[in-house]
């Protein structure tokens, strides 16, 4: 089995910025790759933004942020990486798209260097179906992740100084997060809150910070599209 060498970089929305409105959809292809369409064009979509669809009835859709391959049409149709549309039953017709764009300044998500990323998965709670003739025992519905993050701080970088905004503000505003790991290895995005972030200071040494971080929903690994 091939080893994948990770290159991950952390994006966040950024502070202040509410979450991109939602836009109409007229298809998406049951296909390989599989084609989205936008009622209207969006001349500011781009190879390589994101896509959290909603509301087309199709599991394999909603609620999961793709990576956009071509674009087409002027803004209109867009590829989404990474799925294969095949899997769906037909072409998914309605719903809605939040495109995202990862970027290092200006409108979107903001780019904090990093360390190290480590996601941890968190066990779904066991529901007790035992009765007077039965004894058995099930998963509940799955958890979201928690997250934990280190790095080196540097004061002139936007993408460090909303990471420590989006630590420190209450209440918590909504964000969201890509954790990218490269072409290669995939991604992960979904809404998230940061929790403390803390400085270490050693003699002669650079500062770091690590910080920690959750999920608000099961986020989309790009892995399991």
């Amino acid at each position: 089995m091939a080893k994948v060498r990770s290159n991950a970089h952390l994006y966040l929305t950024q502070t202040g910025d509410a979450a991109p409105l939602a836009e109409a959809l007229t298809s998406v292809t049951k296909a390989n790759p599989s084609v989205m369409t936008l009622a209207t064009a969006n001349p500011d979509m781009a190879a390589g933004d994101f896509g959290l669809i909603e509301g087309t009835d199709d599991p394999h859709l909603d609620g999961k942020a793709f990576r956009f391959g071509a674009i087409g049409g002027a803004g209109t149709t867009a590829e989404l990486s990474d799925f294969d549309g095949e899997q769906m039953a037909a072409d998914a017709t309605g719903g809605t798209v939040q495109i995202f764009d990862p970027v290092d300044e200006g409108d979107g998500l903001l780019e904090a260097c990093m360390a190290n990323i480590t996601v941890n998965g968190q066990a779904p709670d066991s529901i007790n179906l035992d009765d007077m003739c039965d004894q058995t025992t099930v998963l509940g519905a799955p958890k979201p992740p928690t997250f934990t993050f280190t790095g080196w701080v540097n004061q002139d970088s936007a993408g460090f100084k909303n990471l420590i905004q989006a630590s420190l503000e209450s209440p918590k505003t909504a964000r969201y997060m890509l954790i990218d790991y490269g072409d290669d290895a995939g991604y992960i995005f979904g809404p998230v809150e940061i929790g403390e972030v803390s400085v270490t200071a050693g003699v002669n040494a650079g500062l770091q910070f690590t910080g920690t971080g959750v999920f608000k929903e099961v986020p989309t690994y790009s892995w399991a599209l």
